[in-house]
């Protein structure tokens, strides 16, 4: 199943994609997925880990687990591929991206999103530390004007689905095609008669099984997912998210550009001014909760290898700066 209609171009002709991403499952120790030097981590999100893999050169695999079953990725795929056509249909522009099931025998199924490697230097957060102000700025205006564009497409859909993105910086390289390229699309973040399409156990996996039922009772994965489709919460996660990226400096100059953005376009929801407090609140809210998800995430990870001795499927990152 491929999401996006087309291989990756970087992949080295002749190369058995399947072949290489099965060998390297078979290889991984997510406690350590760097042993063996088959493998370097680039990046870590929240139900996916960014590898290179030295016989894919010049090609990211984002590794995704939690998968029930077989039934559960092809699910996905189908998932991830209408949401890579609707966003093209909306005129944004994604990388492109296939997604490989990879069979464990006697484990539940894994899923690689194999894109082509673009360069470091061309990610948004790269630019927060080498461009000047107007690039930052054309930057942040470029990404509220996909998240506008996106938005708009919506109101005219007749079928009642609703498309949104992650706006922040990091998850878009700004070459000189024009346009930002959006590559990480790992969630699909749509709705349909205000009903999310992804599936809420496939996100609620990585959350440890005693507490579970509590997110399903307060309705905590659907909270998250909803502000993606509030476009000044995701300008104000785009600006919150500069904390992290320890880019302070630059949160008033794109409070301007978001307040210019939020004044002079025709947007759904909410559109009042967003100042520092703001954007300060909205961060810690943000970083305070993911601190603990990862801390609960540890907790289980210790408890699944030591006390159960079973094999922990998820590679989690070390220390994080928030």
């Amino acid at each position: 199943m491929t999401a996006g209609g087309q291989a990756p171009g970087a992949v080295p002709a002749g190369t058995d994609l399947l072949a290489v991403l099965s060998e390297t499952e078979r290889h991984l120790d997510p406690a350590d997925p760097e042993a063996g030097g088959r493998v370097a981590v680039l990046g870590y999100g929240e139900v996916s880990v960014a590898l290179s893999i030295t016989a894919l050169p010049g090609i990211v695999a984002k590794r995704m687990s939690g998968f029930a079953d077989a039934a559960a990725v092809t699910s996905y795929q189908d998932l991830l591929d209408t949401y890579l056509r609707v966003l093209r249909q909306a005129g944004i522009r994604v990388i492109e991206t296939q997604a490989l099931a990879v069979v464990r025998p006697g484990r539940a199924p894994v899923v690689y999103l194999v894109q082509p490697r673009v360069p470091a230097d061309s990610l948004g957060n790269a630019r927060l530390t080498t461009g000047d102000d107007n690039e930052v700025a054309a930057a942040m205006d470029a990404v509220l004007g996909a998240v506008a564009q996106l938005a708009g497409h919506t109101s005219h859909r007749t079928d009642d689905l609703e498309v949104a993105l992650d706006g922040q910086l990091s998850n878009w390289s700004f070459g000189a095609e024009g346009a930002p390229l959006l590559i990480d699309v790992g969630t699909p973040f749509m709705r349909h008669r205000g009903r999310h399409s992804i599936d809420r156990e496939f996100l609620l996996a990585p959350v440890p099984a005693g507490i579970r039922a509590y997110y399903r009772r307060r309705r905590l994965i659907e909270a998250y997912l909803d502000d993606y489709f509030v476009p000044r919460l995701v300008a104000l996660d785009l600006l919150g998210n500069l904390h992290k990226e320890g880019a302070q400096d630059r949160i008033d100059l794109g409070i301007e550009v978001a307040n210019e953005w939020l004044a002079t376009t025709d947007l759904p929801g909410p559109r009042e001014p967003i100042t520092r407090a703001d954007v300060d609140a909205y961060y810690r809210k943000d970083a305070d909760l993911l601190a603990l998800y990862l801390r609960l995430r540890r907790m289980d990870r210790l408890v699944q290898t030591r006390a159960l001795r079973r094999t922990y499927d998820y590679v989690l990152p070390g220390e994080v700066t928030r």
